[in-house]
């Protein structure tokens, strides 16, 4: 039997209340975020830098910086990392990306195993670094290469310097490569870095505990934490969260250059004369093969990681 104003309904009419109650219902236990975006749509962006960085990737992350710049609704950014580099060039494309949106938003990087060589100078412009403590490589600021080899004309050259650059010539551009790479890292973190230009330049690896201690980190911490933080520093109270996974890019060799010349191929015995890689050693076999071998190497060669050995730049 219906009770109290309920009996006063008709069958139809008690049918339509339920229904709204059910959605009333539905309102107040939806997830959070709808009742965010529902309110002002402020948002953290998520985009993800994972594997080799090659071209794919650069342009890949280099739009999606670019989106949420021109994003109105976008706040904060987070860069959740996790790469041993690659190309140089690319490398730098990102570095660009990411020091333009640090001037108009904040951006965190995180790290939970690998931001090393061509990684870390691509999020070094973030705001703030975070790694897992027990991150396994963080730095790596140097770059590998082939050993300088001479160059002899060629049947189709039309000048004298078409044949390629001589050994000495090679050496001078490793080393300016090495040299950009280090004054990059210093100028984006200098002020937290606490070792000199030598020791940056020795283009050594390090655990997520050392890198907090040495300055090559902030803190530790991990996407939840940044996504959290970003928001608090763009005074955000409410908002949503926007992840961009990589969908099959930056995943493996081979590498290519802008001009679409393939660099690195399955069948190479070796990198193309005078290329430079800016690869952390201890990725080098996962990122490059294990039949491609950098015979020079701004930091310590990768049969020398974990080994009591120096490192150095090559002069």
């Amino acid at each position: 039997m219906p009770i109290g104003p309920l009996n006063k309904l008709s069958g139809r009419q008690q049918v339509a209340l339920v229904v709204l109650l059910a959605i009333a219902a539905g309102v107040l236990a939806a997830p959070q975020v709808y009742s965010f975006v529902a309110d002002d749509g402020d948002t953290v962006v998520v985009i993800e830098m994972q594997g080799p960085i090659e071209t794919n990737m650069a342009q890949d992350v280099e739009d999606q910086l670019r989106d949420a710049r021109q994003d109105d609704a976008v706040e904060a950014v987070v860069l959740e990392v996790e790469s041993g580099g690659g190309l140089p060039a690319q490398s730098e494309r990102i570095y660009a990306a990411v020091d333009r949106t640090s001037e108009e938003m904040p951006v965190i990087a995180t790290v939970d195993t690998m931001g090393a060589s061509g990684a870390y100078l691509s999020m070094a412009p973030a705001d703030e670094i975070y790694v897992a403590p027990s991150a396994q490589a963080v730095g790596s600021v140097g770059v590998a290469g082939t050993a300088p080899s001479p160059s002899g004309p060629n049947a189709g050259t039309t000048g004298p310097d078409k044949r390629g650059p001589s050994t000495e010539q090679q050496r001078e551009q490793q080393q300016i490569l090495a040299n950009l790479f280090v004054e990059s890292v210093i100028e984006q973190r200098g002020d937290e870095i606490e070792l000199d230009r030598e020791e940056i330049a020795h283009a050594n690896s390090y655990l997520g505990t050392e890198a907090v201690n040495n300055g090559y980190a902030d803190d530790f911490g991990f996407v939840d934490d940044a996504i959290e933080d970003a928001a608090d520093e763009a005074g955000l109270r409410t908002y949503s969260v926007e992840t961009h996974r990589a969908d099959g890019v930056g995943v493996g060799m081979p590498l290519i250059e802008d001009d679409g010349d393939i660099v690195v191929t399955e069948n190479d015995e070796t990198l193309n004369d005078a290329f430079i890689l800016a690869v952390a050693p201890e990725v080098w076999e996962e990122t490059v093969g294990t039949e491609l071998e950098p015979v020079s190497y701004t930091g310590p060669e990768p049969s020398e990681v974990g080994a009591d050995a120096d490192g150095g730049v090559d002069a």
